[in-house]
């Protein structure tokens, strides 16, 4: 196969699956949005950041896309309704790597954040370049104190 079908369809499967796992926060109600998310970006390190802001979501987006020469548009956000999320798994030695929001929990006195990373099957085909992926969503605003969660599953082997 091609390189090009190759990231089409590497990047189909990944917009399917965090498309799926919003939906599993409760839908088009929950008020979470995908704004962006992709394999390459200038964050080579691990972190997650809750942006209650416009001048903070402006650098973060700046910080993230600084030297790509492909940039996506900037969504709009309106903060007084929604607040972004962003995360980011840090420089990955090749593709397959999937990120998803899979539980928001505004319940408690915090914010609780679920990120799901799905670490790629083995004997599964996928870039060997370098990745660096990422995840930007809309969330409802809050002014709760926000943490993020970690958890990693194991897709399944092919072939």
């Amino acid at each position: 196969m091609n390189s090009n079908f190759m990231k089409t369809l590497v990047f189909s499967a990944t917009v399917a699956l965090l498309l799926g796992g919003c939906a599993s926060m409760g839908g088009g109600g929950s008020g979470v949005e995908i704004l962006a998310s992709g394999n390459h970006s200038d964050m080579q390190d691990q972190q997650y950041v809750d942006i209650h802001k416009q001048a903070d979501f402006d650098a973060l987006w700046q910080k993230t896309f600084a030297n790509l020469s492909s940039v996506p548009s900037k969504p709009v956000v309106d903060f007084s309704k929604n607040m972004v999320l962003a995360a980011f798994i840090g420089t990955q030695n090749h593709g397959g790597y999937l990120i998803r929001i899979a539980n928001i929990d505004a319940s408690g006195a915090t914010v609780q954040v679920t990120v799901e990373v799905t670490i790629p099957g083995t004997n599964c085909r996928y870039t060997q370049s370098k990745t660096e992926p990422f995840l930007f969503v809309t969330a409802p605003a809050t002014n709760k104190p926000v943490n993020f969660n970690l958890t990693q599953r194991n897709a399944p082997a092919c072939g």
